[in-house]
């Protein structure tokens, strides 16, 4: 899973950025220190709620100051996202889930194998459809992230979809 710049994406939506969190010194001591965590899971409907409690775990011990709820909605949209993208293409390859935090803003960066971006559903008076039973996924992380992106990976090939989560306090 290549995450390494979501700020050189492809596409980026709203206003705030981690910046260049790999050139921070890890010290894990200080409460606002650059911390990151990874996990693969199989392309599988049980990733999304594994994905979810291992986010709720993660930033829980990072004692994070953002909303968990908020983030829950938004692994749980972008996993299920990857899951999606990942069953269309042969072989089923795995869906990446990583957590970074510095300075109070959490990025969540998911990976899957498919390298076509991902769409946004068309919206009606600014909303998408509520008659339809998906395409409220992106919708949700563009209303609930600071901002959020996507931008593709070549080795492996795929793309990364990614959202941040500003300090609550």
């Amino acid at each position: 899973m290549d995450c390494r710049n979501p700020v050189a994406g492809v596409y980026e939506s709203r206003r705030r950025s981690l910046g260049d969190a790999g050139t921070a010194p890890m010290t894990m001591a200080a409460p606002r220190a650059y911390r990151r965590n990874s996990l693969v899971l199989g392309a599988l409907p049980t990733a999304v709620p594994c994905a979810r409690l291992h986010m709720r775990q993660v930033l829980w011990e990072w004692a994070a100051p953002v909303d968990i709820a908020a983030a829950e909605l938004l692994v749980s949209e972008l996993v299920t996202n990857g899951v999606q993208a990942a069953g269309v293409i042969g072989g089923k390859p795995p869906v990446g889930l990583r957590l970074s935090a510095r300075n109070g803003v959490v990025l969540i960066e998911v990976w899957d194998g498919n390298p076509k971006p991902p769409k946004p559903a068309e919206l009606e008076d600014g909303i998408p459809p509520l008659d339809r039973e998906g395409g409220r996924g992106l919708f949700l992380v563009e209303t609930l992230s600071e901002r959020w992106g996507w931008y593709p990976t070549r080795n492996p090939e795929g793309k990364v979809t990614w959202c941040e989560l500003a300090d609550e306090l």
